[in-house]
């Protein structure tokens, strides 16, 4: 996934803006939700070209900062 491409597509959010988000605090999809305002207007799967709910996507960006997080951690005991 490219950080410009959007993840929230009723929002218009991109990852970009979920990774900000988590770099400012966020944890949970709920944390995401209020600093992004992705995953709120219900019409995702509607306007997605997937045709799917954005927080399946949203979940896999965290999942995606969290590893690489984690990652740089590591390499900072080395």
């Amino acid at each position: 996934m490219k950080n410009e491409e959007i993840i929230c597509y009723c929002s218009n959010v991109t990852k970009d803006q979920i990774i900000k988000a988590m770099e400012q605090g966020a944890r949970t999809l709920n944390d995401i939700r209020k600093m992004t305002g992705a995953c709120t207007l219900h019409r995702c799967k509607e306007l997605s070209p997937k045709g799917t709910w954005c927080s399946s996507d949203i979940r896999e960006v965290m999942v995606e900062y969290m590893l690489e997080e984690k990652k740089k951690e590591n390499n900072d005991w080395e």
